[in-house]
Parts: C-alpha cells; structure tokens; sequence
C-alpha cells in the first residue's frame, strides 16, 4: 500500500523563501537556472531547509522546492535571503521576473535573530521590499497587513523614514510591530511555517543546486 506523502510545516531559524504564484514547479525550477534536481520527501525536505539554514556559505548553494500548495510554488534557502546584501539585487530580479510571467512573486526572510524582510511584486513590477536590518533598502509603500500594523503604532508614514532614535521607530523595532514575514505571507500566499497535511498539494518536493 502506497503511503501518500503530506506537507509538513516548513521552520528554520533563517527562513528565506520564494512564493511564486503557480502551480508548474517545472517552469519555477528553469527560470531560476536550478541544477541536479532530484525528489525527496516532505519530512526530508523540510529537515534540509533547517540544515542548510545552519552550514556557513555552503548554505547559498541548495534550495528546496514545493510542489503545488493551493496554486503557489513556494522555494526555500538562504540563497533567497533579501538581507544577505550580496543577494538583495538578485532576489529583487527573480521576483520581477517571476511575477512578470505568472502575475505574483513573493519573497520572504523571517529570523528569531535577524529580524524580517519581505518583497511583493505584481506583473514585473515591486509594490513594496522591506528588510529590517536596512531600512535604506526599502522600496514602495507599505500596505495591507504592514499598513494596519504601522497604523496601530502610531506610525503615518514608512518605518524607513522614521528617526531611528524617536519612540516610534524604537517601539516598532523592539518586536518589528508583530509585523513578522510570515504575518504578511499569509495575507497574500501561504505562511510555510502552518502549512501541514490538511494543505492542498499536488506533486513532489525537489532539491536542487543554485545555479
């Protein structure tokens, strides 16, 4: 009797991930010139992602990726981390690509350490990009659940204008404003780290090199 592989939720204490609003994972997989592609399961794929998590600069050369959950292709691994500053260009490209081609692409760093980041970009191009760590960095406006949160803070205006040394932008920082990545993952894809076996998923997990 086969036994059905189900997802699993996806954690790590770096977790960069890609959300690419498509269910062909094939076409995910070529536009971002991945290499040695092999299946793993979803325990061992989420176990990976961890792992890679922890293994220095080896950790920019392996992502792991979903099959289809609910119409998103969802691409894990430090290389898609928009605070690593020799990445941050990089990913912005892919999200625009991305997006350009299957209308939304996503991508997301959330850390116990490191504080958040997060990109959205629609049709090619970046409606907002924001990592904590370099406010200087940021792109757009804030909106959705950002913008509510900002709101009850007391903030009018963008986080990255704010003078790092006044109340609010203390207040804001001391917990990002409960505005975590995967917060703002879940109002406009899928927040990995609750993803389980009740997710609608059709497919294989892979493994692949970064290119």
């Amino acid at each position: 009797m086969n036994v059905v592989d189900r997802p699993v939720p996806i954690r790590a204490c770096w977790l960069s991930w890609l959300a690419v609003n498509t269910a062909d994972q094939a076409a995910v997989v070529r536009q971002l010139g991945l290499t040695d592609v092999r299946a793993c399961t979803w325990a061992t794929g989420a176990d990976l992602v961890d792992k890679v998590a922890h293994s220095g600069e080896d950790r920019f050369s392996t992502v792991v990726v979903t099959p289809d959950l609910s119409g998103w292709t969802l691409v894990f691994g430090a290389w898609l981390g928009l605070p690593y500053l020799a990445a941050t260009d990089r990913v912005t490209r892919h999200c625009e690509q991305l997006s350009a081609r299957f209308g939304q692409a996503q991508a997301y760093f959330h850390s116990d350490y490191d504080g958040e980041a997060w990109l959205i970009a629609e049709h090619g191009t970046v409606l907002r990009r924001w990592v904590a760590e370099y406010p200087e960095l940021a792109l757009g406006e804030p909106f959705g659940v950002e913008r509510r949160l900002l709101d009850t803070f007391g903030i009018p205006g963008r986080p990255e204008d704010l003078d790092p040394d006044d109340d609010p932008a203390l207040s804001w920082a001391a917990t990002w404003g409960g505005c975590w990545a995967t917060t703002v993952a879940a109002e406009h894809s899928l927040d990995p780290t609750v993803i389980g076996p009740s997710t609608p998923s059709t497919g294989t997990v892979l493994i692949a090199g970064t290119p």
